[in-house]
């Protein structure tokens, strides 16, 4: 609905608009304007936040008898719009383009009516009315007392409240309680600069997550709409937010400006932006200014402990930080050779700067993965994980991050349950939104046989992270360890369904199917599995042993297959001990165990739940090795 005359003045930044006068004034002084881009700017103005359709525009600014090119009339009313605003459309402060859509007033706005005739001054004497009486003068003077009286304790009870509620602010009822931060775009010109932008997408992620208030959405969920333009209300449905942070990096010389906002997903109305600039040295300070802003718009009271790690922050080399964000890009692609070169970027950050603690957590949990997928021997991988933990929180015990890695590290390599569960927790309550380190906690208490902890973290997790494969290919794998292979066969398969190709999935599937007697839909899921990976001459081995003598063969191949002609310590023992139980040979299977126990394979901790070693857990020198790992007793 068109804004009322009556609403004389509308008040944006240093920008005031009189309606009446349809003028638009800078700071006071009158600021020339054309019609047309003024009459835009008033119909944005009547629902800031909000996007108004070009459609809609055109239908009341442009109407169907007027003959005039509409395209090029409104592009050109915006051009001159931001040029009365000092406005940027690559860096919008108040007007927003909406691709293929329309536009969008994204400043916060002020609308002040025009002031009502003022009613007739109450005199402070009574006056007598023509044929009054005295007695009735003295009831008007008694009740105007009164009145008075009133008026003044409700001026010092009314002071006297606010004075309270100024001491003890409330805690406003939040509409908003979950939260995404949208990959930021790089606004550099040079793709070769993107991890940089998606670097600052994660640190902010990760310090609005340490809030505690809101549920936050992993990165690794969020990062699937990068360069996509999809509607609000899609995001809204896939990952089930009340609202959403996006904005764009630029970097100009030795400055960072960040351009954020923030959006209701239940109507796509804008509710905060805001521009922040910074010398890169104090990039750290920066992303804590923006969380700060959103947690202030959000009308959360922040902890004392939330408000002094936003207030905290240590400058730090923008040498060393670019080469931590490069660690960072790295590692999230969870290849053999990105996890390698994250290893070495994070290096380089603690060489260019010895105390960023956040560089030796990151450079922690690459180890960890690098153990994790059997890609650096767990001998080699596991002390490092944990030096560099270590290292990390002697710097800043408050780091989530490092105290996930510790835990993983004391859990998969020294075998310190006790330890590692006080590490978890830790972590989890520095910060909650860690989907990465619910989804490690809740493997690790499956592995010590706490299932009803283990799904409940991984529930968790998957709120966290609703797009991640591999948490949902792991509620699977607890249905496998609780030998609930019809559940675990589902999630396996529900995972393929998404990518036919994700390996974790189809391996654990095959699995399932074997421990579930399904030998031949083991087979050739074996089959698919390798052929996923394109390892051709297992496929051939294998399906030449199923023609012949079925499940056993097969499995015996595969078995040859890995040993032959291996490079030691590329195939973990303990794998191989799974492969030789499932096919009834006890001792080998006993023998790879003792092997896996001797090199502290990190998948030993699994031992007491896999399916694979029923046919040998009863087995003594199965209890001897399974005591080694020292998994507490439930």
């Amino acid at each position: 609905m068109p804004l009322s005359p009556a609403q004389k003045t509308i008040r944006f930044g240093v920008f005031e608009v009189d309606l009446r006068a349809e003028e638009l004034r800078k700071r006071g002084v009158k600021t020339k304007i054309q019609e047309l881009p003024f009459r835009v700017l008033a119909m944005l103005l009547e629902r800031p936040g909000e996007a108004v359709t070009r459609q809609e525009l055109q239908k009341r600014i442009w109407p169907s008898d007027t003959f005039v090119d509409f395209e090029d009339g409104l592009n050109t009313a915006i051009r001159k719009l931001r040029e009365a605003l000092g406005d940027d459309a690559d860096n919008p402060r108040f007007v927003e383009t909406l691709p293929r859509r329309g536009y969008r007033f994204i400043a916060p706005v002020t609308v002040e009516p025009a002031g009502e005739p003022s009613a007739s001054p109450v005199s402070a004497v009574p006056q007598r009315t023509v044929g009054g009486s005295a007695t009735k003068s003295k009831i008007h003077d008694w009740v105007f007392a009164v009145v008075i009286v009133v008026i003044c304790a409700g001026l010092v009870s009314g002071w006297l409240y606010w004075r309270h509620r100024a001491a003890n602010p409330p805690v406003a009822e939040q509409r908003i309680r979950s939260l995404a931060v949208l990959p930021f775009e790089n606004l550099s010109g040079d793709p070769s600069q993107d991890y940089f932008a998606d670097g600052m997408t994660d640190e902010l992620t990760t310090d609005i997550a340490q809030l505690g208030f809101l549920r936050v959405t992993s990165r690794t969920s969020v990062m699937q709409y990068k360069g996509q333009d999809k509607p609000i209300a899609e995001i809204r449905q896939k990952l089930d937010v009340d609202a959403v942070v996006e904005g764009s990096v630029a970097r100009s010389g030795n400055t960072v400006r960040i351009n954020a906002q923030l959006v209701e997903t239940s109507d796509d109305r804008h509710i905060w932006a805001q521009s922040f600039e910074r010398n890169a040295q104090d990039i750290v300070a920066l992303q804590d200014d923006v969380a700060r802003a959103v947690a202030q718009t959000i009308q959360t009271v922040l902890q004392p402990g939330e408000q002094s790690r936003l207030e905290n922050a240590r400058p730090v080399s923008i040498q060393a930080y670019e080469a931590y964000l490069r660690g960072l890009s790295m590692q999230k692609q969870r290849t053999q050779d990105s996890l390698t070169k994250s290893v070495d970027f994070f290096t380089q950050a603690t060489e260019l700067d010895p105390t960023f603690a956040p560089a030796y957590a990151g450079l922690a949990n690459s180890y960890d993965l690098l153990s994790d997928y059997s890609i650096v021997p767990d001998r080699e991988a596991g002390p490092k994980a944990k030096a560099a933990a270590q290292r990390a929180l002697s710097l800043d015990n408050s780091l989530a991050s490092a105290h996930a890695a510790l835990a993983f590290a004391l859990w998969h390599y020294d075998w310190d349950w006790k330890t590692s569960d006080v590490e978890f927790q830790r972590a989890l309550s520095l910060n909650p939104n860690d989907a990465h380190a619910h989804h490690w906690y809740g493997l690790f208490l499956a592995a010590k046989r706490d299932f009803a902890g283990a799904s409940q973290q991984l529930q968790v997790a998957r709120e966290l992270d609703p797009l991640s494969l591999i948490i949902q290919t792991n509620v699977g794998w607890v249905h496998y360890y609780q030998h609930d292979f019809a559940k675990s066969e589902a999630d396996f398969l529900n995972v393929l369904e998404q990518d036919s190709n994700f390996t974790s999935a189809s391996t654990k599937l095959w699995l399932a199917y074997a421990c579930d007697g399904k030998r031949m839909e083991a087979i050739q899921e074996l089959e698919d599995d390798l052929r996923s990976r394109g390892d051709n001459a297992q496929i051939a081995s294998i399906e030449n042993a199923d023609r012949t003598t079925g499940f056993n063969a097969a499995v015996q191949s595969l078995i040859d297959s890995l040993s032959k002609g291996a490079t030691p310590g590329t195939v973990n023992p303990y794998h191989l001990a799974m492969l030789n139980a499932l096919i009834g040979k006890k001792q080998e299977a006993l023998a790879q165990l003792r092997n896996a126990d001797a090199d502290r394979s990190e998948w030993m901790v699994y031992i007491s739940t896999e399916p694979a070693f029923d046919s040998i857990r009863s087995d003594p020198e199965f209890q001897k090795i399974l005591a080694d790992v020292h998994i507490p007793a439930q």
